[in-house]
């Protein structure tokens, strides 16, 4: 055992009576010695010192953290250990870029903002947002800048930044938390508000003394006030990071809206003349708040780098020390390692075959369906999974520098882009809400010459009638509406800009295995007699191979085969009821000439039988065609749009699949790579797909499709994924979305006319500001209820 160092401890920065692990308070130490709360603390501070991890602490202490039990400091700029050479040197490699979680990133106008970081905060080159995601791609010169002043600037706008990692998914949990508590409140201050305004709206209709009128419109005050301050901080943080950037931010005008209507009503309750509507004011913000929170919630689910690696890959590997195999980390294997992959485990690195022959199932990288062959100086990729004998393999590759780690990468990249209708609704968004601060103050200003005793009611009316809730909800909670009604009917969405997109598309790209066809190798015809069926299934059912598999469940057979012996590449061989019988290979010899010549064109897989050294039979594999593939291909086709096949498999068994089903467009021996370039060549597509080896295809499609059964990888990456098999799921999800878009024009109508209608009456006087309260609720109400009762996604047919 080789000498260790004893390793330097610590330094103790903290409070001398704090427990030197978790920071509880602790008896006093004796000397030196730090202090500890209990024995198992002085265990595992003891047993991190001895492994060699008592950097734990110092990088805790240096980083500003406090231990479990002790405050955090939190204060606003406080950034100074994002300079630090460990923390770079973990988040920061290359000292000029990083990427940040951003707290408070809840709508497309934070991306105008951070569109705008390089102009306010010098220094920074480059500020790319990840909005689903809520990350921050960011790149500074450091002879410029600092880390710590650009995260400062970040905070000051609103955003409070964290590194990616465990801080970041402690910020977010921190984030929900906050955003729960600020709901709950302002739900209670919400009926409170309603219940007091309940009692003012009786009295206008049957009387009402002066002085319980006044004592009603104070407690509405009171109970306005933490609404308009408390609840209202997101909108106007939002507003004025906007107006800091120069940026129309969507939180502007509710953020005018609802500090109007409270001082309209504060000036009304101070001078007893007007109307008040702190009850509107308290449910606008309640409920804009709950929206949010919804909206944020559905943004926090994709799969960074890490996790998709993780699981694709395993998390331990065989690796050779002294001559003997030890169990290690997966991440710790190094190029130039030797690695043991047994049959059924996933190869951890991308490498090359030492010893050994066998096969690698690689249908999740590649989308081949049969096993390909490995044997020494073969190479082997992270991943695949080992199908037969045990293989040595030397490392050449792991982590994010194997193949499946740069296609995690194409994955991420793909995710991070906006397709073009995100930015064009961003800029129509911020046209609307200049349109309504303008014309808000253009009718001001008109008023002001003509009755300035009519400027306030006029302004708050206009800003509280073109609030731009309905507009907002127009599109929002028809898709939300339609999410519902999708997961019911087996269609489930990563967010709800997949349903536009998805009924948008103009073609449709279909992976071959397990979409269109079954996605697994089964025997599709056989010349063999009935007499020597029994004896295959006996030998195949000794065999772990994916083809020998597959013709067993197909051969049945009860017994026991004696004398295996298995040849990786020829088949199995044995004794059976006193025959030698041997599966395998594709030599049948002159009498199956034909038949094999049939089995290959058709991009099957051959399986010769003899027995007793003559040939008797020949078996074909593959992957059957779906009873319900030609249905669904006629469908899309009816529905105006183009279908085509995008298989990683052999290009003969591609076509063969393609002229089943009458496509023109059937392309096979594709990469992942390959698949993706397709699919972004091909504009408004879809992609449908089932295997890890989709992935990278499945994002750069304006909308992927993840099919029932498929890997779970697939599913994370996707935008849609499908519970029920079969490629006419697909169909009904795009004709579900469809419907949908046809509610959400008819939502988007109505709020366009009503804001233009009521816009118009506020702006010449004709709408007073109590009842502009009442009409804002009522438009977004028949926005909920055009949502509601729309017939989008239906459950299929039993």
């Amino acid at each position: 055992m080789n000498a260790r160092a004893e390793p330097t401890p610590a330094p103790d920065r903290r409070d001398p009576s704090a427990c030197a692990h978790c920071g509880l308070p602790a008896p006093p130490p004796e000397g030196d010695a730090p202090a500890f709360c209990c024995s198992g603390c002085r265990a595992v501070y003891h047993m991190m010192r001895d492994v060699g991890l008592d950097d734990f602490y110092r990088l805790r202490d240096r980083l500003g953290e406090a231990p479990a039990g002790r405050p955090v400091d939190d204060e606003p700029g406080d950034y100074a250990h994002f300079d630090d050479a460990d923390f770079q040197a973990r988040f920061a490699p290359d000292g000029q870029s990083v990427e940040l979680h951003l707290d408070g990133v809840h709508c497309a106008a934070c991306v105008w903002v951070m569109d705008q970081l390089p102009r306010v905060a010098p220094g920074v080159t480059e500020a790319r947002l990840d909005f689903g995601r809520e990350r921050l791609h960011l790149r500074w010169d450091p002879e410029r800048t600092r880390l710590s002043q650009v995260a400062a600037v970040l905070r000051g706008l609103g955003y409070a930044p964290s590194p990616v990692g465990v801080e970041a998914e402690r910020a977010r949990r921190a984030a929900g938390r906050g955003e729960l508590i600020r709901i709950g409140a302002m739900a209670a201050v919400a009926g409170n508000a309603m219940m007091v305004a309940a009692a003012l709206y009786a009295g206008a209709f049957s009387g009402m003394e002066a002085r319980f009128e006044r004592f009603f419109e104070w407690v509405s005050l009171i109970l306005a006030v933490p609404a308009v301050t408390y609840g209202a901080w997101p909108f106007y943080r939002g507003a004025w990071s906007g107006l800091r950037m120069r940026v129309a931010h969507i939180d502007l005008p509710i953020a005018l809206g609802i500090g109007a209507g409270f001082l309209a009503s504060l000036w009304a309750t101070l001078t007893g003349a007007g109307e008040v509507y702190y009850d509107s004011v308290t449910a606008l913000v309640f409920l804009l708040l709950v929206g949010r929170f919804v909206q944020t919630r559905g943004q926090r689910a994709a799969l960074g780098r890490a996790e998709l690696l993780a699981a694709m890959t395993p998390g331990s590997a065989w690796r050779l020390e002294g001559g003997a195999w030890v169990r290690v980390p997966a991440g710790s294997v190094r190029v130039g390692d030797r690695v043991r992959v047994r049959s059924g485990e996933t190869a951890p690195v991308d490498g090359r075959v030492v010893t050994g022959h066998g096969h690698f199932d690689q249908s999740m990288l590649t989308g081949e369906s049969r096993p390909v062959p490995a044997g020494p100086g073969d190479s082997v990729f992270a991943g695949t999974v080992s199908v037969g004998e045990v293989l040595e393999v030397e490392a050449l590759a792991s982590g994010a520098e194997t193949r499946l780690g740069r296609l995690v990468e194409l994955i991420e990249r793909a995710e991070a882009e906006r397709p073009p209708l995100v930015q064009l609704v961003d800029r129509i968004s911020g046209a609307f809400v200049v349109t309504v601060v303008l014309l808000a103050i253009a009718g001001g200003v008109w008023w002001w010459f003509h009755e300035p005793s009519r400027v306030f009611d006029v302004v708050v009316s206009m800003l509280v009638v073109s609030c731009p809730c309905a507009l907002g909800l127009a599109t929002p909670l028809a898709l939300a509406v339609a999410r519902g009604r999708a997961a019911g009917a087996g269609v489930l969405l990563r967010n709800t800009a997949a349903i536009e997109r998805l009924a948008r598309i103009r073609r449709v790209w279909f992976d071959k295995t397990g979409t269109l066809t079954a996605g697994r190798m089964q025997v599709t015809r056989a010349w063999l007699p009935a007499e020597w069926r029994p004896a295959v299934g006996i030998l195949e059912r000794g065999s772990t191979h994916l083809i020998a598999r597959a013709v067993a469940a197909w051969a049945g057979g009860e017994g026991v085969a004696t004398d295996v012996v298995e040849t990786p590449g020829r088949g199995i061989e044995g004794v059976v009821d006193g025959h030698r019988v041997r599966v395998g290979g594709a030599d049948a010899g002159e009498r199956f000439a034909a038949q094999l010549a049939d089995v290959l064109a058709a991009g099957e897989t051959p399986v010769a039988v003899h027995v007793d050294g003559r040939p008797v039979g020949l078996i074909a594999l593959g992957d059957r065609v779906r009873d319900d593939s030609a249905e669904a291909v006629a469908r899309l086709r009816a529905m105006g749009l183009q279908v085509g096949l995008l298989s990683g498999d052999h290009p003969a068994v591609a076509r063969s699949v393609g002229d089943a089903l009458g496509l023109e467009d059937a392309l096979g021996g594709h990469t992942p790579e390959d698949k993706a370039r397709v699919v972004a060549e091909g504009g408004a597509a879809a992609m449908v797909g089932d295997g890890f080896n989709d992935a990278a295809a499945l994002r750069a499609a304006a909308v992927g499709v993840a099919v029932h059964g498929g890997a779970e990888v697939a599913m994370h990456v996707a935008d849609v994924y499908l519970d029920r098999p079969g490629p006419l799921a697909v169909v009904d999800a795009i004709e579900g979305a469809r419907r949908t878009l046809t509610v959400v024009r008819r939502n988007l109508v109505f709020s366009l006319c009503y804001n233009a209608v009521f816009a118009t009456l506020a702006l010449t006087g004709h709408v007073s500001p109590l009842a502009a309260a009442i009409l804002m609720p009522i438009s977004s109400l028949s926005v909920v209820a055009s949502s509601t009762l729309g017939r989008t996604f239906r459950r299929p047919r039993a």
